[in-house]
């Protein structure tokens, strides 16, 4: 990597620093106003005054908001993220497990929406206004306006009820069985990749068709380059920018958007967590909740930047 390259990673690094400040601030306080008391909760109604008092102090929601804000964020830096109260758990331990459950699931639904869908736009860009390019745009503008939760009881109805090749719901570790992990993951996944696939297969189209039209293309096909050259190292790469930028805030979305994904199909990732704990009035694993999901969108749109300056050394320049 050259000096402007690194010199630009250094910004994105530093907003994005202050963006997941500003969030992880944003999230405090606003936890602050839902109703409902965490170690009430925690205790039950028949919890003594006594009882209430000393878990109260000893998880440190006697202190003032600002103190209580400033314990987690130093605790962060030590590698701490509190003690959940409703798990008797510290959260770093259970959010990080939940999370690689998640994870196992978004990776592969994302892998999946961007190869069909790059595919399946270059496709329709290729055969533009035929009868292929009428099927695939229809289909991805069916995907673009799909409810998550209706599509997923849609597949469990067919391929868990009816016709009983897949389970209804959640999940089983690699370690446990390949064949097990496998059909667990499928309906969560195609659910969670539906949406980005379409979007993809849109941005695809849109970007190629753009591309198809510039003069360089024309002039590369009239000196003989063969069509996969053609396509993939003139035409895709220089319609890359608008395709990436989508794939960056898909993959962000795609990592909070298993909150819902993980209920219809009760997997045991982040976003049931989250869930349960909201549920629950366990603020500090919600709130830590929140910071990984923000850490990981800031990653993902960190990705986006390094690749437009590697892809077009325009932007880079600027």
């Amino acid at each position: 990597m050259n000096n402007k390259i690194l010199k630009m990673i250094g910004r994105r690094i530093v907003q994005s620093i202050i963006v997941i400040f500003i969030v992880t601030l944003l999230v405090f306080l606003l936890m602050q106003l839902v109703p409902g008391d965490p170690i009430v909760n925690f205790l039950g109604a028949n919890a003594t005054e006594e009882q209430i008092e000393y878990y109260t102090e000893l998880f440190g929601y006697d202190k003032p908001v600002l103190v209580q804000y400033g314990r987690w964020i130093a605790g962060l830096f030590h590698g701490e993220m509190g003690r959940s109260v409703a798990l008797q758990k510290e959260i770093s331990e259970v959010i990080f497990q939940r999370l690689g459950i998640t994870l196992s699931i978004v990776f592969p639904a994302f892998l999946l929406a961007v190869v069909l869908g790059v595919i399946l736009g270059i496709t329709a860009a290729k055969n533009r206004g035929t009868a292929i390019d009428t099927v695939i745009s229809f289909f991805a503008n069916i995907g673009m306006s799909m409810p998550m939760f209706w599509f997923g009881m849609v597949l469990i109805m067919i391929f868990a009820l009816r016709l009983g090749v897949l389970p209804t719901s959640g999940f089983v570790p690699i370690k446990d069985g390949l064949g097990e992990y496998a059909s667990h993951l499928v309906l969560p996944m195609f659910v969670l990749a539906m949406g980005p696939l379409a979007q993809f297969t849109r941005q695809t189209r849109s970007s190629m068709l753009e591309v198809i039209r510039q003069d360089y293309v024309t002039t590369a096909r009239a000196k003989g380059v063969d069509m996969r050259t053609l396509t993939f190292k003139h035409q895709l790469r220089n319609a890359l920018i608008p395709i990436i930028t989508v794939m960056g805030v898909n993959l962000g979305g795609m990592i909070g958007g298993t909150v819902l994904v993980e209920s219809i199909f009760v997997v045991p990732g982040l976003g049931n967590l989250m869930i349960t704990a909201i549920k629950g009035r366990d603020f500090m694993v919600v709130e830590n909740g929140v910071l990984i999901i923000a850490i990981a969108v800031a990653i993902c749109n960190l990705i986006v930047d390094i690749l437009y300056g590697i892809i077009d050394p325009r932007i880079r320049n600027d």
